[in-house]
């Protein structure tokens, strides 16, 4: 893969990132007047939900930038451990917008997703040309997945303390998924960005990035920023590291797969100051 090629696909996985973070922001602001019902499309309230909403459509338009930013790259590791990135922006969303100061946690944060994910690009080396997947050994690991997560989330009902970081993981699960699914329909259509559509896998995506979104509004409704915000950000750069493994027998460089833990480190600090309550 050329050089340039990669670049812009990094770049369109960092703006997918920005997008998915920044618009995760906005509806935690607002997800309470979810539970207004049909008042919410009335004054007083109507403003919240159109700002809500305006928030699930800049998370949800992430998903043609993340799918744009496989095509251009060939490992789904390379766009995930972007959401690191994402999460600077929502972190300056809060600066800028919020007006919250930026303390030495965040910078720090920060400079550790730069310093991870700069890596990550720089040190890739580009797969063989006919890349294939195991669809068996992809539904295995899904099966598996869907066996320790099911149990989990009819504990993290009963358990209130549990809930934001098993809904938080589930979701962030569900995002990786998507990815590897959106990397499989690419493969099947041979890279072409339209033809894509013509196979399921792209359409399963879809479901699993709506899923997503819809359970990060239950996981924000009973549970803190705190518990959901850093679980959701490692979980989505972490299982697409491993899926792709089993999927496509991806291996990345050793020290690649030391830039991921920088970056889920810089993650964990950019979201686990006590003020964010936004994200």
């Amino acid at each position: 893969m050329e050089t340039g090629t990669l670049w812009l696909g990094l770049l369109l996985g960092a703006l997918a990132a920005i997008c998915l973070n920044v618009g995760k922001g906005i509806q935690k602001m607002k997800v309470k007047v979810l539970g207004r019902g049909r008042a919410m499309f009335s004054p007083p309230h109507r403003r919240d939900f159109v700002i809500w909403t305006i928030g699930a459509i800049t998370s949800f338009s992430a998903t043609v930038l993340y799918s744009l930013a496989l095509k251009y790259t060939d490992k789904s590791s390379l766009v995930s451990s972007l959401n690191g990135v994402g999460l600077i922006g929502l972190v300056l969303f809060a600066w800028l917008v919020l007006k919250e100061p930026m303390g030495l946690r965040e910078w720090l944060g920060a400079a550790l997703v730069v310093v991870g994910t700069t890596a990550m690009g720089y040190l890739d080396q580009p797969l063989p040309a006919g890349q294939s997947y195991s669809l068996s050994r992809f539904l295995y690991l899904v099966v598996i997945l869907i066996a320790i997560f099911g149990p989990l989330a009819l504990l993290a009902l009963r358990v209130v303390r549990l809930h934001g970081l098993i809904f938080g993981a589930i979701v962030g699960t569900l995002i990786g998924v998507a990815m590897i699914l959106g990397d499989m329909a690419l493969v099947k259509s041979q890279g072409d960005f339209f033809g894509q559509l013509q196979n399921p896998y792209s359409y399963i995506a879809i479901f699993c990035g709506g899923s997503a979104l819809a359970l990060t509004q239950f996981a924000f409704w009973r549970a803190s920023a705190l518990a959901v915000v850093p679980t959701i950000n490692s979980f989505m750069i972490l299982v697409p590291v491993l899926l792709e493994y089993f999927t496509f027998g991806t291996v990345l460089r050793p020290v690649q797969y030391g830039a991921v833990l920088i970056i889920v480190a810089g993650v964990v600090l950019l979201t686990t100051a006590p003020r964010q309550e936004f994200a």
